[in-house]
């Protein structure tokens, strides 16, 4: 696997810079006050989805997925039509502090992932806070995994992925999968993931970055709806302590001006001391989940990544089927 630079020796570009200095101006400011109250996180939430529906997501072409398993149910919608038994398989969940965003929300991002790496997406619709307490979508990623594994996809044709809250649900979900005896994905991509649920890393962080678009005090008034009843002790939460040789491969992605690149570095750091792959590229001058903004031509750069990483995966995936 091709290993590249903590932090990439990049100079950001004009569009990103002028980015964070308007999201600096308005959208910070907004997070300083704002009390991220349970009816205010519906509120939102409702208000994402009508501009999701207004500005076409709905006509990218999705199919829903609602169903049963002896393990409880599953909901989420595969990127075009259902995929088929031996498809390559991509297993994504979206971020946003376990309160807000959808499939809907991130269908476009989701959709050209999927064309990047060649795969077929199954967005995870999972449970989030106020209505539902951690663990719920941590039990939701994996009945979805599960269930595809039952619907014949092989572990190693899978690549789990996420950002920021769905990053922290991508490595719980490899955790309870050692736990069970299942065997892992072929790969992990992960963006801008929280790592430390507590927000204390991502505050130590906040720091040095001076994070453009939040504050930690709004980003915990927001995560605690889901989980507050996690605790430091459990690797569900704080998913650091699930760090370990036997993880599939990871890509951590981050910007360099969000407080979420404590929670990146973090997780690089404890997989390498215990033995496993992980390779972690830090941008200057992006913020949170970047990767996701086709304003910022790093935006496609680190789509360029990713698609690199997942190319390498596959071509050792393939080496084994031939051998």
């Amino acid at each position: 696997m091709t290993v590249t630079a903590d932090v990439l020796d990049r100079v950001p570009s004009a569009p990103s810079v002028r980015l964070n200095r308007a999201l600096r101006a308005t959208v910070k400011q907004a997070t300083r006050v704002l009390p991220g109250s349970a009816v205010g996180l519906r509120l939102a939430r409702a208000a994402i989805e009508v501009g999701c529906i207004a500005a076409g997501a709905d006509r990218l072409p999705h199919t829903r997925v609602r169903t049963a398993t002896d393990r409880g149910a599953v909901h989420g919608e595969w990127l075009g039509p259902a995929a088929t038994p031996g498809e390559l398989v991509l297993l994504y969940s979206h971020g946003s502090a376990y309160a807000v965003c959808s499939p809907r929300s991130h269908r476009a991002f989701v959709t050209d992932l999927a064309e990047r790496i060649g795969r077929r997406a199954f967005s995870l619709d999972y449970r989030m806070g106020p209505e539902h307490q951690f663990p719920a979508a941590h039990d939701d990623i994996v009945r979805a995994y599960l269930w595809l594994l039952a619907q014949g996809h092989r572990p190693e044709d899978i690549v789990v992925a996420g950002d920021s809250a769905g990053g922290h649900l991508s490595l719980s979900l490899c955790g309870e999968l050692r736990r069970l005896g299942v065997p892992m994905p072929a790969g992990l991509v992960l963006f801008s993931p929280l790592v430390d649920a507590s927000f204390d890393t991502a505050a130590a962080a906040y720091r040095r970055s001076n994070d453009p678009v939040t504050v930690p005090g709004f980003a915990r008034r927001v995560i605690r709806h889901h989980l507050s009843t996690g605790s430091a002790n459990d690797p569900r939460f704080n998913v650091a302590l699930e760090a370990g040789p036997d993880l599939p491969p990871a890509l951590v992605i981050a910007g360099a001006s969000e407080m979420m690149r404590g929670d990146a570095e973090l997780f690089a750091r404890v997989q390498r001391e215990a033995g496993g792959h992980c390779e972690l590229q830090v941008w200057p001058g992006q913020i949170h989940v970047f990767p996701m903004l086709g304003v910022v031509p790093e935006a496609r750069l680190a789509l360029d990544e990713v698609t690199r990483f997942v190319a390498e995966l596959d071509a050792v995936a393939h080496a084994s089927d031939v051998g």
